[in-house]
């Protein structure tokens, strides 16, 4: 087993370093390599890395450096986004860990939103960033909330989300369902929550602090909607459940295009449903003079003000449900405001995440789309259209290694090579394959080589791209590749 004096040195200076080193935009660092990880060179698959007590910081501005293989040999090696190999794990073992997350949840919360970084020079984003965080506290004081009608001004940041999408990865496809399922239960379980001798951040509400936001957030965007919606329409009352609803006015208002105009019809109904049941047990505690009630680790709780922040939080959903259908259907009325796509592009951004995808893909795509929607010369416009084409080489980039994991062969380099090696092995039909390399022609004739782009050009290219990687994100996961894109760089 070699150790870490014997691998990687920088490349450009050909010079062994005791330290692994690379060398990056930003100057020399150390590389991550730990036991287990993957590395592919330029063109073929290299193995596990045979590193003994390496140690480090990622990287993911693609360094090269030199890899000395288990035969000795020197390989010249481009890691895109420095990724640690993930073994596939037991469905109870999954569970178990997950519990550990919720519970670390339920103590210390880490679910937030976050103002997205404007187009612009520094202060200008700084300013942005500023205004952004101020507008965003001044709105949680409302009901209801209003909806932002530009999904990528704000995006959502957990830890523990994280932590639990990574679990997901190490699934099986057949273990999925059942792993949310369990995440699902936090649901019923009282009382959802513990108290805090002080005053808790977003969401709170009487001192008290809870997974369920995060169970939320995570159904939503994981394939869980039916069961976290299913389950708050027919779920008794719990403490918990005042953070959750609280969560989902924040989702709804800064995320709205994250459910469908059908699934809002749903939830509205639902609150309606909760708003009903929670007037009139609010109306029996008060006929039975029921003031307080004391749970284990919260003390004394309200029940008829658990009962009125309930009413009035559903209510609020209920209202956001109506302005967000409207804004379906304004969308659909109005050129060049295409909600769908705009709902594809949040798929399409879940995806990126629960693949541990770099998150610059996302900040490509969320570039390309600021440039469109307030960019005022062709100039802006034509960034757009770079930035779109960057994301479309990079989804291929990032998804080639675990395909040729699969399919064997050369791993692709270029983007003809990487399309003919899709045709190759039957993940895009000829016809498809047609398609995206005219869009991507389009993409590189009217944005990206002349001076200036035409704005219907950059909403083609923008509707198209986001398509695309849909298609092919969805297409990877029928291959079941979707643990091993996962687990490789």
């Amino acid at each position: 087993m070699l150790r870490d004096s014997e691998v990687p040195v920088g490349v450009e200076t050909g010079k062994s370093e005791e330290q692994p080193t690379l060398h990056t935009a930003q100057g020399w660092g150390t590389l991550v390599l730990l036991p287990g990880s993957w590395l592919y060179d330029r063109r073929h698959f290299i193995g596990p890395c045979p590193i003994e007590g390496a140690k480090g910081i990622q990287c993911a501005t693609g360094p090269e450096f030199a890899f000395r293989s288990l035969h000795g040999r020197i390989c010249e090696t481009r890691v895109m986004s420095p990724r640690i190999s993930r073994r596939l794990m037991d469905l109870q073992e999954a569970i178990s860990t997950a519990n550990q997350i919720l519970d670390e949840e339920r103590v210390h919360p880490t679910v937030d939103y976050e103002c997205a970084p404007q187009a612009g020079n520094n202060v200008s984003q700084a300013l942005g960033t500023i205004a952004g965080i101020i507008n965003l506290q001044t709105a949680r004081n409302q009901r209801p909330r209003q909806i932002i009608e530009h999904p990528a001004w704000y995006r959502f940041k957990s830890t523990n989300y994280n932590l639990l999408c990574a679990l997901v990865s190490r699934l099986g496809e057949n273990e999925r369902s059942p792993f949310i399922s369990s995440v699902a239960l936090r649901m019923v379980l009282a009382p959802g929550c513990r108290g805090k001798g002080y005053a808790t951040t977003h969401p709170g509400w009487n001192n008290i602090v809870s997974e369920l936001p995060l169970v939320a957030e995570f159904l939503v965007r994981n394939g869980g909607k039916d069961q976290f919606l299913r389950i708050m329409g027919e779920a008794g009352l719990i403490p918990g459940h005042a953070l959750l609803l609280r969560q989902l006015e924040e989702m709804i208002a800064l995320n709205y295009t994250i459910f469908t105009n059908s699934e809002y019809e749903t939830v509205s109904l639902i609150m309606r449903v909760i708003s009903s049941r929670e007037a009139a047990k609010a109306e029996d505690y008060r006929k039975g003079n029921v003031h307080d009630g004391r749970l284990a680790g919260l003390g004394l709780v309200s029940g008829r003000g658990l009962c009125a922040e309930v009413q009035a939080s559903s209510n609020a959903i209920a209202e956001q449900c109506r302005k967000a259908r409207y804004l379906y259907v304004r969308g659909s009325l109005l050129e060049g405001f295409n909600l769908e796509v705009n709902q594809d592009k949040t798929a399409v951004e879940e995806y990126i995440q629960r693949y541990g995808f770099p998150h610059t893909l996302v900040e490509s795509l969320n570039e390309a789309e600021r440039f469109y929607l307030h960019g005022t010369t062709a100039l802006d416009l034509k960034s757009s259209m770079g930035h779109l084409r960057s994301f479309l080489e990079n989804v291929h980039s990032e998804a080639m290694p675990a395909l040729q994991a699969k399919f064997g062969g050369i791993l692709p380099d270029k983007w003809a090579s990487g399309l003919a090696y899709l045709v190759e092995n039957n993940v895009l039909s000829k016809a498809e394959e047609k398609l995206i390399s005219g869009l991507y022609g389009i993409i590189s004739n009217e944005g990206v080589h002349p001076l200036v782009a035409e704005r219907d050009y950059v909403r083609l290219a923008r509707n198209f791209v986001i398509e695309y990687a849909l298609l092919l994100f969805r297409k990877v996961d029928k291959l079941g590749t979707k643990n091993v894109l996962s687990a490789h760089p």
